[in-house]
């Protein structure tokens, strides 16, 4: 399905998280509804250093917390749709534009409020162990390439999602650069 948006597209951005409603109707008659947010992101380098750059243009300074998503009362689940969305809203409100989502992967629910809050994600991918060396588990390794793919097939969509972190602090860190690229 092509979608036509013309020349006057709106951009997704932090300061302007504009995110378009679609509506697909079947010949059967069912409805499918969902969103999407137009950016482009993109790595340039200026000068010697790479630089991360939304819709043509250089993002300044990102600056957010690490989340990693616990709760008092629900460990690693919200209790609640609103505390979710607070918790973002309280993100955005403190003067974070970006989170790095630590330790675990979210539910649609946190991406679709940080896609319409408009906050930057780094999404870290959950690690293999600090203690095991992945050339001796080729299992895992193999198990470890199947879930990122997963995880990125899962949530590419996501406008708010800008950077996927393979590796925290090299734990379990493998083949890099096949890895990341």
């Amino acid at each position: 399905v092509d979608i036509e948006l013309g020349t006057e597209f709106k951009t997704w951005s932090p300061n302007s998280p504009f995110l378009y409603d679609l509506k697909l109707t079947l010949k059967s008659g069912d409805e499918v509804r969902s969103y999407f947010g137009m950016r482009k992101i993109e790595m340039r380098k200026v000068g010697t250093f790479q630089r991360i750059f939304l819709n043509n243009k250089l993002l300044p300074f990102q600056l957010g917390p690490l989340d990693q998503g616990y709760w008092p009362d629900g460990i690693l689940t919200p209790p609640t749709e609103e505390a979710l969305k607070w918790d973002l809203e309280q993100t955005k409100q403190l003067g974070f534009n970006m989170v790095r989502k630590h330790i675990k992967i979210e539910s649609d629910r946190w991406y679709y409020w940080a896609d319409k809050l408009g906050l930057l994600v780094w999404q870290d991918f959950p690690c293999i162990s600090d203690k095991q060396n992945p050339e001796e588990l080729p299992e895992a390794k193999d198990n470890f390439e199947r879930e990122y793919t997963a995880w990125m097939e899962q949530h590419w969509n996501h406008p708010s999602i800008i950077l996927w972190v393979v590796f925290n602090e090299a734990w379990g860190q493998f083949d890099t650069e096949k890895v990341t690229l």
